[in-house]
């Protein structure tokens, strides 16, 4: 019976990762056809980052980041946004961990969105050597509260859904 559970489990999680990853996909694609506003994205894969670590556990939402971000950069040819991601995702991921403990889905989902925007322009500093990069912070944080609002919304309404229909706790 153990076994079962563990299979289930390992299946899960990799269904939801594909579907960060095509999602994550969709984003750039989205982003790329829209050249008036760079580096936005409607952060569509931190939905479902959103939804594993509320009918999940942080474990399982650590490592599709992790697998998301290094398959999105394989599969799309940019390796070397490889850094940007990651460091957004994982940024965004410990503060939903932290903020989950206290707060609404939609209110972590946008401290998660603002927190992946603050850690991409951290990197760019870094990388550029150029602390003027951080211009761009303002409209990041707009972004970033706006997807974030729009993902807490999408997966708080998934959730509640699956755990009617007895797919998460």
């Amino acid at each position: 019976m153990q076994l079962r559970s563990k299979a289930k489990s390992i299946t899960q999680a990799a269904v939801l990762c594909a579907l960060a990853l095509v999602l994550s996909l969709i984003d750039s694609a989205v982003s790329a056809a829209l050249p008036f506003v760079p580096g936005i994205k409607l952060g569509l894969a931190g939905g479902v980052t959103l939804y594993v670590l509320y009918a999940l556990d942080a474990k399982t939402a650590f490592w599709i980041v992790l697998a998301r971000c290094l398959l999105t950069a394989l599969l799309s040819g940019a390796v070397t946004m490889l850094l940007f991601s990651i460091a957004g995702g994982m940024a965004s991921l410990g503060v939903m961990i932290l903020a989950k403990k206290g707060l609404s889905v939609i209110k972590t989902s946008v401290l998660g969105g603002v927190s992946h925007n603050i850690a991409q322009v951290a990197v760019a500093c870094l990388i550029t050597q150029t602390p003027g990069v951080a211009w761009y912070l303002p409209v990041l944080v707009i972004a970033g509260t706006l997807s974030g609002f729009a993902m807490g919304v999408l997966a708080g309404f998934v959730l509640r859904r699956m755990k009617r229909s007895g797919y998460a706790e």
